[in-house]
């Protein structure tokens, strides 16, 4: 255990955290985007097409107009020559989803990326197995100079990882979140250390916000202009997928990322799984076969039904106007649930237009993205849906008048569940 007076000694000059993208992306990390861009390249990927074409600039600029209102990031400007994979495509490399080390500028899917982008992989299984596999040194990111420098050290991390082993620890001493700032001042330069503990890293930020140390003499591991955003990523990223829970601050260092408690089992299951030397895919079957993705998407659909603003009134009106679930017809009002079109946290109404009656199983394979509904009533199913509820869900259903269809569009295009 490391005393209070200790200071970090960098192993050699220059030593950050890189996210998979050297570029700030706070707006790509959302999954809209991420995997919005990724289902857009698996439509044009069997066609032969690059990423400089007309044709993938039609696709983001589409993607730029579904997310105006509700993630404001405009990609039709990051086309032609300088797109947007050509910028910030080794975030996709990064998480495994492109091919590594392709000149041709062709669009080319890893067959993880396909299985994610064919939701074959859910994406929250998607989130689950980049927290596992996630590490640095990465030579996907950083150079091969740099990686030989941390495996000269010693140093080999699972940043994700490590993030919510901290934030789990912390929450068990009753004070559930971690900062931005801590992140930057106390967490990365500590890592430097192959020998630190979770328990140290706890310590530190403790006797930090105590007030007991100053940090004076520690070194700065984030002097660039962006590094600080970039090492923000990483709390994004749990943010994003429901592990952390961001709430704002006065500026970026100040936000507090908030452990979700009510993930406590899955998230320890994650953390307790080895998956050094598997496969992306090898990695999906596991977490699959342990149903840890299972729970998390039935604990957070649960959640958000509950915890939603006007969900009440919303469900009221959604169940009066439809009577019965959408695909399975069930009346009992005690099973049924009001479900979003398009999500809240998109800025999905709460409005008939934007609502379907959905048996309690129903719903959660809809908010987790095992089942969607076409602009025209088609129904497609996941792999592990399917083989469960293949035989009891109609391939189409007839869509209410009052239906909002560009909300199911806008589903269809860019949303992979929770």
């Amino acid at each position: 255990m490391l005393e209070k007076k200790y200071i970090p000694k960098l192993p050699f000059p220059d030593f950050k955290w890189k996210w998979a993208s050297l570029q700030c992306t706070e707006s790509l990390n959302d999954p809209v985007i991420l995997l919005g861009v990724l289902f857009r390249m698996r439509k044009l990927e069997n066609m032969g097409i690059k990423y400089s074409s007309p044709e993938f600039a039609h696709e983001m600029q589409e993607l730029s107009n579904d997310v105006e209102d509700s993630i404001g990031i405009n990609l039709s400007g990051r086309t032609g020559e300088r797109n947007l994979i050509r910028n910030s495509g080794q975030y996709w490399r990064a998480v495994g989803l492109l091919e590594d080390g392709d000149r041709t500028g062709l669009i080319r899917l890893t067959d993880f990326g396909r299985r994610v982008a064919d939701r074959d992989i859910s994406q929250t299984e998607f989130a689950a197995i980049t927290i596992q596999t996630f590490k640095l040194p990465n030579i996907k990111i950083q150079s091969t100079d740099e990686c030989q420098s941390w495996l000269n050290s010693g140093i080999i991390l699972y940043p994700l990882r490590l993030i919510l082993n901290i934030s789990k620890k912390l929450n068990g001493q009753g004070v559930p979140f971690v900062t931005t700032e801590e992140l930057v001042k106390i967490v990365i330069p500590l890592s430097s250390n192959p020998n630190v503990m979770v328990d140290d890293y706890v310590n530190f930020i403790l006797w930090y916000r105590a007030k007991e140390i100053t940090l004076t003499g520690w070194p700065d591991c984030c002097s660039g202009a962006n590094d600080k955003r970039i090492a923000r990523e990483y709390l994004l990223f749990l943010s994003n997928y429901g592990y952390l829970l961001k709430q704002e601050g006065g500026n970026r260092l100040d936000e507090h990322y908030r452990y979700n408690d009510l993930l406590d089992s899955e998230i320890t299951g994650i953390l307790e799984q080895k998956a050094s030397g598997q496969s992306l895919i090898q990695v999906a079957a596991q977490i699959r076969k342990n149903e840890i993705a299972a729970e998390i998407e039935k604990k957070r659909v649960e959640s958000n039904t509950r915890n939603r603003p006007n969900q009440a009134k919303f469900r009221k009106e959604v169940l009066s106007a439809c009577g019965r679930c959408i695909i399975t017809n069930v009346t009992m009002p005690e099973v049924l649930e009001a479900a979003h079109i398009k999500p809240f946290k998109y800025h999905g109404e709460d409005t008939i237009a934007n609502g379907f009656a959905m048996r309690i199983d129903i719903h959660i394979l809809f908010d987790s993205g095992h089942l969607r509904i076409s602009d025209i009533g088609e129904i497609d199913l996941s792999t592990k849906a399917r083989m469960d509820y293949g035989a009891a869900i109609p391939p189409r259903i007839v869509l209410p008048g009052f239906t909002n269809r560009g909300f199911l569009k806008w589903r269809w295009d860019n949303y992979n569940g929770l």
